[in-house]
């Protein structure tokens, strides 16, 4: 790894690896105290990730399960490190590399989904084993499977087709991949679309009322204890884009081919396509 830190919570290990191209994955193992880590995304590849998460004393000898909250280069690149040479077949003490399976075409055709050629990225092939299903639970300890201990999956379009958040019910938390993150949120990319992104917002918000208080949201790019009320700062604005109360900038990327417009609250930015926006379609 380029950069990174290792900080040691309650029963878990975190780990935030700075990464040397562009985007900044948040790297989260769970578990460690029982048989097997489980490892949410893969990173941007500066080292092989699995030979690194073997180096620490506390995971030398764990049983690795990784799950990709979607299939964009950054979150992805180090799954070739838990597979066998070629990537065909896992790494022996690897039990599984998981994606949602939402679109699993989308997902299957990495090569030209994952932006990879748009970033000049280079991703070793990879094997995944089990295709993750709405309401689907990972049991964190298979000799004593509980629903506390475990992470539900919930399909979470928008940024991407294929996006997924797990939610851990020990920790009240959830990980939304790049569904949301402080900054930038870009919904201009190949498969993303605002309608999708509007409607995982509401399902998450009917889905986090029925969660205690106090839910933290662990989102990619290095924001792992989000409060869960600032989502209500992007409802807020996607009522007012629909209604064409909310004021847009003309933005341009190079990962765009189309007209972009941002719209910002005081923690997110809206990257859109122009022509998504209802009111300035």
């Amino acid at each position: 790894m380029a950069e990174g830190g290792v900080g040691r919570g309650k029963g878990d290990t975190c780990i935030d690896a700075s990464e040397s191209i562009e985007a900044l994955s948040l790297l989260r193992l769970l578990d460690v105290q029982h048989f097997q880590a489980l490892v949410i995304d893969t990173g941007c590849d500066t080292a092989n990730f699995c030979d690194f998460l073997w180096s620490l004393p506390e995971l030398a000898e764990k049983e690795f399960q990784v799950v990709n909250t979607h299939i964009h280069y950054d979150h992805i690149m180090g799954n070739y490190g838990f597979c066998a040479p070629g990537g065909r077949s896992l790494r022996g003490g690897c039990r599984s590399i998981c994606q949602g399976s939402r679109n699993r075409h989308f997902s299957q055709n990495w090569q030209e989904t994952s932006l990879q050629s748009m970033v000049g990225a280079a991703i070793s092939n990879f094997c995944v084993t089990d295709w993750l299903d709405e309401g689907q639970r990972i049991y964190l300890d298979d000799e004593n499977p509980t629903e506390a201990e475990s992470l539900e999956v919930l399909h979470t379009p928008g940024h991407t087709p294929d996006s997924i958040s797990l939610y851990y019910p020990a920790e009240n938390r959830i990980f939304t991949g790049d569904l949301i993150y402080p900054g930038n949120i870009f919904l201009f990319l190949p498969g993303s679309r605002l309608e999708e992104f509007e409607e995982s917002l509401c399902k998450l918000k009917a889905f986090l009322l029925e969660k205690p208080a106090g839910v933290l949201l662990s989102c990619g790019h290095m924001t792992p204890a989000l409060k869960a009320e600032k989502l209500e700062e992007l409802h807020t604005l996607l009522e007012a884009m629909r209604s064409g109360e909310a004021r847009g900038r003309a933005e341009s990327s190079a990962l765009a081919p189309e007209p972009v417009t941002s719209f910002q609250t005081p923690c997110f930015t809206l990257m859109c396509r122009t022509a998504d926006v209802p009111a300035m379609a």
